[in-house]
């Protein structure tokens, strides 16, 4: 018979079954479950699992010591279930009766109300022995306070302070919870807290540390949650003889989470890239300097297109990895197209960064994107079956580590290489759900960014923040560009060594190009880079007027049997030009591609794939002969790719050095043969720009109708004005002699631009600075610790806040109907609904949405539920072949 106490509170379930069944209980005791999630994160910190006994290690704690403190405070992770307004959830005879309480907070923020509103008073004021340490309790109180918040909130949010705990608990429940916590002091013994918990200072380093813990906390809770591993038990027993059976349980449950791959030493660059015959100057500069000095390092690559950033990137990050400074990578890029392509290109190299036997996962983080067998392992192996009667509004930790882990832009994240975004990143230092897993996943990992000009002034700000925290956890990072401006280098520097807690650099004003800077503990250094002669380039600009002078000039190429590209700055105008083109009838169709980002992901890819064998390095010559490509900014970036010809909408000075990267970027024969060395038989290259005549003294309408959508797209009109102005000086793109000349010309506004247009352009400006402002809202300021004040935004309203400010958008998916079923537009045994997606900007659907067919919303909310889709809208094609208002050619129409 156990004591009257412990009778109390194992009356109390945690986990219950939907359903009724006959092979095992129906519930899980409360104080069960909570022994399960603390045998779990012991496990975790013994194994050094994510690098969690470094991380305690930091904190003075030993392993042994730092296990045993960091499951007893995993114990009361789950104390705010204790509450009668949760127990309501589930009932059963043998359980606690409903007393008429409500359930209006979450379990995990009753939790803390329960630490902060009562057992906290009840153990300073009525002495009760409800903890370590008898005397001077109020000298621990503080760092108990934080380690509640760390285990409360391991549902991916701290806890609510304001959760009105008073209406859901009774007297009864109470006295239960602290008969608990009587009962599980007994387990670990302890007579008194570390001295540490009464050091100031030593709060503060907690504090840091605690967004990481929280990570932890959601790991243990999943892992604790699992009933492969603990079943449900209604046998009441004294809790040390559960709790030696609940360590044994979790000794399983950890070893079968995916070991970490062993970094493989580094022997040069051949066992990555054994195609490269020569390196290139950066990379071998990657190669040769000192990366040896403790502490995180920033390395920002500034390199004309073709001098091999990435390979570059990939060599100092194995470096650094070989010299145990870290044992994974994330690269982050703009857009999903870019990581698509990235991942391809490090199927093949990244298992030379780790031993031959050890298995290391990579996974490209977009859901759309299939996980091949070759190259993916799965970070989690296991369904985490059972579920409880949450309610309504609530999540159980099953149900969400099953979402987490059904989604690859998470689970990249915990992989030793990931692919994707940078999105995936900036939300772990955002009040999204989660994020702490998120920064668990970036520790200890190399970030690559690359394409970093890409972005505009909100995301710089977050970017900014998240190099902050990155260096603060000791991480290092690498930033690719073709062309950075000063103020921009400026930024991303003096962040990391802020994070970093290095001396604020002072950069070089006269900037060379190439560039290579180098921030570590030691200060700044900044050094040139040689340029190969291969990748050298002078593209010749060409000014065109009027659309049918690109016609003309698109449809003579073809007669020459040369291939060419024209860039569009929008969706619309692309498909207007490659309709004209089809209509004239002068080019075969089968001669004609379209690419842009409104086609189904399954096109999508295949319209790459179309891209890659027409102008890819390695392309025929037969394949490349008249072919015409009419394409958005969706080839700027990561698109291996070689046009004879180019044609481009007026842009932004930086994003037309990208877009000319593109033009003769492999050095090809006059048949179009590739060929190793110089020069390149084919006429010299030159750029065609569309853009209005030249007007010095321009004005507001300067654009016209042609280039309308333009200037939507690019509303820092004072900025097109100057790249047209710095390129009809130089006539020019030539690099590298001219890059830092034409970037600082336009974007240190070295030009005096016409006064109607810098009036537009101060309006952008006050709207960048509102943005900035805004992004610097919706940081996180990690050295509040994991706490709800932590954010200017609340947490609650994480769904409203963005990684981007561009316009909201719509997932839409293509579909048929079949009899009664609704099946997918793409015809794959993977992922065939994410193939069937597409996105297209919410202003855009409510233009053209109402004359497409689609599900009725009862229909449509039934679909949802079926495919576990959270959002979306299911466009309806006809069942008889291609829509008129969707083809594969054209992607979604207007």
């Amino acid at each position: 018979m156990m004591p009257n106490d412990s009778a109390t509170y194992m009356r109390y379930w945690g986990k219950a079954r939907k359903v009724e069944s006959d092979s095992c209980d129906d519930y899980h005791l409360l104080a069960y479950h909570c022994l399960d999630v603390a045998a779990c994160g012991y496990q975790l910190i013994i194994d050094n699992r994510y690098h969690s006994a470094d991380i305690l290690e930091e904190l003075g704690f030993s392993r042994q010591d730092a296990a045993t403190w960091f499951a007893y405070f995993l114990t009361m992770h789950d104390i705010g279930k204790f509450a009668r307004g949760f127990q309501q959830l589930y009932q059963h005879p043998a359980l606690v009766p409903p007393a008429g309480k409500i359930y209006i907070a979450r379990h995990d923020s009753l939790g803390f109300w329960l630490w902060n509103e009562h057992i906290q008073r009840r153990w300073l004021e009525d002495d009760r022995p409800l903890f370590p340490g008898e005397e001077n309790k109020k000298q621990w109180r503080n760092s108990l306070h934080i380690w509640l918040q760390i285990v409360t909130g391991h549902h991916g949010v701290p806890p609510d302070a304001s959760a009105k705990g008073a209406l859901a608990f009774t007297p009864e429940d109470l006295q239960a919870a602290e008969f608990y916590l009587q009962d599980v002091r007994k387990i670990f013994q302890w007579e008194t807290f570390p001295q540490q918990f009464a050091d100031k200072e030593w709060r503060k380093n907690l504090k840091k540390q605690s967004w990481i813990l929280a990570g932890l906390s959601v790991l243990a809770d999943w892992l604790g949650s699992n009933q492969a591993y603990f079943p449900f038990t209604t046998t009441v027993m004294p809790l040390t003889e559960y709790w030696e059976n609940a360590q044994q349980r979790a000794q399983t449950a950890i070893a079968a989470l995916p070991t970490s791959a062993v970094v493989s030493a580094f022997k040069g660059h051949k066992d990555l890239f054994p195609f490269i015959e020569r390196l290139t100057p950066l990379q071998q500069l990657a190669c040769d300097i000192k990366i040896e000095a403790d502490g995180a390092q920033l390395m920002i690559l500034e390199d004309v297109t073709g001098a091999g950033k990435t390979e570059a990137a990939l060599i100092l990050a194995h470096r650094l990895m070989a010299q145990s400074k870290a044992d994974g990578l994330y690269i982050g890029l703009p857009t999903m197209a870019t990581a698509n392509a990235m991942y391809q290109r490090l199927a093949d190299a990244y298992r030379a960064l780790f031993q031959p036997q050890t298995r290391p996962s990579l996974v490209l983080a977009h859901g759309a994107s299939k996980m091949s067998a070759a190259f993916s392992q799965s970070v989690w192996q296991l369904d985490n079956q059972g579920s409880a009667h949450y309610g309504q509004t609530e999540s159980s930790a099953s149900g969400e580590c099953n979402i987490w882990f059904a989604d690859s832009r998470k689970k990249a994240l915990l992989a030793e290489v990931g692919v994707g975004t940078l999105d995936q990143l900036l939300m772990a230092v955002m009040p999204f759900r989660h994020q702490s897993l998120r920064l668990v996943g970036m520790l200890n990992k190399v970030l690559i960014l690359d394409e970093v000009h890409a972005y505009d002034g909100y995301m710089v700000r977050l970017l900014e923040g998240l190099l902050y925290c990155h260096a603060a956890q000791g991480g290092s990072a690498i930033i690719l560009s073709a062309t950075l401006p000063h103020d921009l280098r400026e930024k991303l520097l003096r962040a990391f060594a802020s994070g970093a807690e290095c001396e604020i650099p002072l950069l070089d004003p006269q900037a060379g190009y190439p560039w290579f800077s180098h921030l570590g503990r030691s200060g700044l250094h900044e050094m040139p880079v040689a340029t190969r002669e291969e990748v050298k380039r002078c593209v010749q600009v060409n000014w065109l007027t009027q659309l049918d002078e690109a016609i003309v000039m698109i449809e003579q190429a073809v007669k020459e049997q040369r291939c060419i590209c024209w860039i569009r700055n929008s969706v619309d105008d692309a498909i207007l030009v490659f309709r004209q083109l089809r209509e004239r009838g002068n080019i075969p169709a089968e001669n004609l591609l379209l690419f842009h980002s409104r086609f189904a992901f399954i096109d999508r890819m295949q319209i790459e794939q179309n891209a890659l064998n027409w102008f890819g390095k390695h392309a025929s010559p037969d394949s490349r002969r008249g072919k015409v490509l009419i394409a958005t900014q969706v080839i700027e970036q990561s698109l291996d790719i070689d046009l004879d010809i180019m044609i481009s909408d007026i842009a932004p000075i930086d994003l037309l050095i990208q877009r000319a990267g593109r033009l003769q970027r492999h050095i090809r024969d006059n048949s179009g043969q590739c060929k190793s060395a110089l020069p390149d038989e084919r006429p010299a290259p030159v750029l065609s720009i569309l853009a209005p005549e030249w007007q010095p003294e321009a004005t507001a309408g300067w654009l016209g109708e042609t280039l309308r959508n333009t200037g939507y797209v690019y509303a820092d009109h004072a900025c097109l004005w100057r790249t047209q102005a710095i390129l009809r000086e130089l006539g020019a793109i030539i690099m590298p002699e001219q890059a830092r000349t034409m970037v600082e010309s336009v974007y240190a506004e070295m030009l005096d631009a016409p006064a109607e247009l810098v009036e537009i352009s101060n309006r952008v400006l006050g709207q960048l600075m509102s943005n900035r402002a805004a992004a610097g809202q919706n940081l996180l300021s990690l050295d509040k610790g994991y706490d709800r004040r932590a954010s200017d935004t609340l947490w609650s309203d994480a769904v409203d806040i963005s990684t981007r400010l561009s316009e909201p958008s719509l997932d839409v998916y293509l579909a048929y109907r079949k009899g009664s079923e609704i099946i997918p537009y793409a015809n794959a045994d993977d992922f065939p609904w994410e193939k069937s997606r597409l996105q297209v900007r919410e202003s855009w659907w409510r233009k053209h949405g109402k004359a497409l067919p689609q599900l009725a919303e009862d229909e449509l909310e039934r679909f949802k539920t079926q495919n576990h889709l959270f959002a979306g809208i299911v466009l309806l094609l006809d069942n008889a072949g291609e829509a008129g208002y969707y083809s594969k050619t054209q992607g979604l129409l207007g």
